[in-house]
């Protein structure tokens, strides 16, 4: 917010610059999507069916990694406490 007005930011997200974190499969394992994390550490994933770009809420996509990738997620965004 600039002023008290919301202001539209304008972001690339781009899958050739940015890394590549790990793909989606579904229950029939087949790959749906793919998640990129860019050098800003912004996270977006790749529609594979619908080639198309998403940002999620960063929370959610971290969680979702954490609970199913996480050596990826140990690897891009650091070691977590043992509870």
């Amino acid at each position: 917010m600039i002023d008290g007005k919301a202001k539209e930011v304008t972001r690339l997200f781009d899958t050739n610059t940015a890394t590549k974190i790990c793909d989606v499969v579904n229950a029939f394992k087949y790959k749906v999507q793919e998640i990129y994390i860019t050098k800003k550490g912004v996270v977006f994933f790749r529609n594979i069916n619908e080639n198309t770009l998403e940002v999620p809420s960063q929370k959610e996509v971290k969680k979702w990694i954490g609970e199913n990738k996480p050596d990826k997620y140990i690897k891009y965004f650091g070691e977590v406490e043992e509870g």
